[in-house]
């Protein structure tokens, strides 16, 4: 299935019990937030996933493939993410007047919604725990001719949990039957209320933006 660019980015966080953290100096008041255009949104999405596996030979053939565990990963760049929201995903403590990494794990989930070509349906692969990482900034000079403007780059690895039977990563697609937006981010973050109505996300035609489906 063919996807057409990246339309949002959807983020949340919780604690190590999988309990969606909505306290506004921990988490988001929603449960989750949504990457907006007034964030200046999201420029690329690089997810990866393997199934490493053993194969199974005989008779001078291979008979049978024994699967491993999938891992997941997603390389995403973020446009001008928030300065709360990225410590808040980064799990960073304050420290004085600032942010310091912490050394224990903030879970996060990410749900990305791309168009089809269609430009009338949506995909949307997921995580519903994950671990973020920063990764760093290449900071340079201005020029007379440049501006060099850096990235908010965060690296997500997908973690089991029971929100995706025990796997990395969940895709799913609004052409499916039954599928609501609404039921998805449910699923994936119990107790949000940032959507709030069944009705499926639409891709207006002349613009390929979308609506939320609040």
């Amino acid at each position: 299935m063919s996807v057409v660019g990246i339309d949002r980015v959807y983020l949340g966080v919780q604690d190590e019990n999988g309990n969606i953290l909505t306290d506004e100096n921990t988490g988001f008041t929603t449960g989750m937030i949504e990457v907006t255009d007034e964030m200046l949104g999201t420029s690329s999405v690089n997810f990866q996933t393997s199934k490493n596996g053993e194969e199974l030979d005989g008779n001078n053939k291979q008979l049978s493939f024994i699967k491993a565990m999938p891992t997941a990963s997603m390389d995403v760049s973020f446009n001008n993410l928030p300065f709360d929201v990225k410590n808040k995903v980064l799990g960073r403590e304050k420290s004085g007047v600032g942010y310091v990494d912490s050394m224990t794990n903030q879970y996060c989930i990410i749900i990305t919604r791309s168009p089809l070509p269609d430009m009338k349906h949506y995909a949307y692969t997921c995580m519903g725990k994950a671990v973020a990482t920063s990764k760093g900034a290449n900071m340079q000079t201005n020029t007379s001719k440049k501006t060099n403007r850096v990235n908010d780059e965060l690296s997500f690895e997908g973690l089991a949990c029971e929100r995706t039977n025990d796997m990395p990563y969940i895709v799913a697609c609004d052409e499916d039957s039954g599928f609501s937006q609404k039921a998805l981010f449910d699923q994936l973050c119990p107790g949000q209320t940032l959507i709030t109505d069944s009705v499926k996300a639409s891709v207006p035609a002349s613009t390929g933006s979308s609506s939320t489906g609040k």
